[in-house]
């Protein structure tokens, strides 16, 4: 194995190393020690060399890239340290200081050799890290792209608080602190320092190609940053990567998984008969209700396969995928919720998503049969996109809440709404385009009050008499009968789809 001049360094016995001076460069790696034995041989590129200061050579050659580890300071190590790196120890003993040297190589090799080893049987990315607590010293935590949890090391869970178990999502506490520090960093291939989960931390990213796929994080706290951290924590976070896509291998994938099968529903795709007996076990005898959450604007760097997670573990034994690349529909097991009206549970378990990170959910009735996925997720759509809309403030919409006005908006098709009115109604707008006085409002409220005059007058704060004269002059320019039933039906839903454009757009012109 070959090392970087801050990993010797930085583990050699205490006290022995009094100065590091030339051409340090962490990013060249030497092998194990050799004695030098003079005679003016040339100090290689690539090689530790272990010596006493007497024997040094007045005329010895050194390449860039060669490291010397010299027991003692000589002058003449001046004109080497212009072409290498040189390390100078406190006068010791000499076959002790070469042992100490073989012996942090040793450690570094069985670390490494351990590391193989854990990637090639079990691939149980915990267990790596907790391993190299020895060789960084501090807590150790692995997230993939989505910032769910691959791994903690003992440290993580026990001083850093991670209890999450490998494959939870970050807690959202931690997470919005890791993601307002390391989103802009996802791109940086070596290892950066930022300031989060309350502390000093090193990370290393995992990439596939170009693309983010996680990062190794260490957690100071036990010790200080060392020099030599980057250089391990890049070895770990390689076997890490190798163990990821060990892991992404042997996953298993299809329609034979069940969110699989329900996001194919979902989607308008058949399923086999094996599949659709899985949906069928799925439903039977436990409830359901589809949810759609939708990102934000302002979160649309937001690694979706977050949020995936995070509502798997709010809501157990639910299904959850992500959606449209803005969005994650759930099937929440209400089975796992208290008893009545499932809303305010809901409402309250998603309050961080639609709190702090301002989304917005919209839910679908009751879900019987999952076979149904399709239907009740274009209800948790029509309930989203119409609150959205409509809802003001509130962020969880329910399907029923909105819809007559998604009946009314559906039902006028690709006819344009100036086209279902008559001539008599459009009379009645314009006459509202340059009146204080709203004929439509007017036309609205008494037909809502079952053409009750007194109570109508009452709503619209007018006299009887007052509000008699105004019907009489509507009457007279809408020009059709409002004792037909079909014509006050008609009427309604065309007021209905008017103060619902008027709410959308901000005024109830055609």
């Amino acid at each position: 194995m070959h090392l970087s001049v801050s990993a010797i360094v930085d583990n050699l016995p205490a006290g022995l190393c009094q100065d590091v001076t030339g051409m340090r460069d962490d990013s060249l790696l030497v092998g194990r020690p050799e004695l030098y034995e003079g005679g003016e041989r040339t100090f290689l590129s690539g090689h530790l060399y272990v010596m006493r200061c007497e024997r040094l050579p007045a005329h010895a050659a050194a390449q860039a890239g060669a490291v010397i580890i010299c027991i003692g300071d000589a002058p003449r190590l001046h004109r080497l340290r212009e072409r290498c790196c040189v390390v100078t120890l406190e006068p010791a003993d000499f076959f002790a200081t070469f042992n100490a040297v073989q012996r942090i190589y040793d450690t570094y090799d069985t670390w490494e050799h351990d590391l193989r080893r854990m990637v090639d049987e079990e691939g149980d990315i915990s267990h790596m890290l907790t391993r190299s607590e020895e060789i960084l010293g501090n807590a150790l935590l692995a997230v993939d792209g989505n910032f769910t949890i691959l791994g903690t090391s003992d440290l993580a869970r026990h001083d850093a608080g991670l209890s999450g178990g490998d494959g939870s999502a970050l807690p959202l506490s931690t997470f919005d602190q890791f993601l307002g520090s390391h989103a802009l960093s996802t791109e940086v291939s070596d290892p950066f320092v930022i300031d989060v989960l309350g502390t000093h931390t090193l990370n290393c990213n995992l990439h596939q190609g170009r693309t983010y796929c996680g990062c190794v994080t260490l957690i100071y706290g036990t010790r200080d940053e060392r020099p030599s951290d980057r250089f391990a924590l890049s070895l770990l976070a390689q076997a890490v990567q190798r163990a990821l896509g060990r892991l992404s291998s042997t996953t298993p994938h299809g329609p034979a998984s069940l969110r699989q099968a329900i996001q194919d529903l979902v989607n308008g795709l058949p399923l086999d008969q094996v599949t659709k007996a899985a949906v069928d076990n799925a439903s039977r005898e436990r409830s359901f209700v589809c949810m759609r959450l939708k990102m934000s604007s302002r979160m649309a760097t937001l690694p979706l396969g977050y949020v995936r997670t995070m509502v798997e573990s709010t809501f157990p034994h639910s299904f959850a995928f992500e959606h449209h690349g803005n969005s994650v529909v759930a099937f929440i097991d209400l089975d796992q919720l208290g008893p009545g009206d499932p809303t305010e549970d809901i409402r309250a378990a998603i309050e961080p998503f639609t709190g702090s990170m301002d989304m917005r959910a919209g839910l679908s009735d009751r879900v019987e049969d999952l076979m149904q996925a399709r239907l009740y997720y274009l209800e948790a759509n029509s309930a989203l996109e119409n609150g959205t809309l409509l809802g003001g403030a509130e962020r969880l919409h329910r399907f029923q809440d909105f819809a007559l006005q998604d009946m009314v908006v559906s039902s006028l098709g690709e006819i344009p709404l100036e086209l279902w009115c008559p001539e008599g109604l459009r009379r009645l707008i314009e006459h509202d385009l340059t009146s204080s006085t709203s004929y439509l409002e007017t036309l609205r409220v008494y037909l809502a009050c079952d053409r009750g005059a007194t109570q109508a007058a009452a709503r619209l704060y007018v006299h009887r008499s007052t509000l008699l004269e105004r019907l009489a002059r509507i009457n007279r320019d809408l020009g059709l009968d409002l004792d037909d039933p079909d014509v006050r039906l008609r009427i309604q839903l065309l007021l209905k789809a008017i103060e619902i454009r008027g709410r959308i757009m901000g005024d109830t012109s055609l």
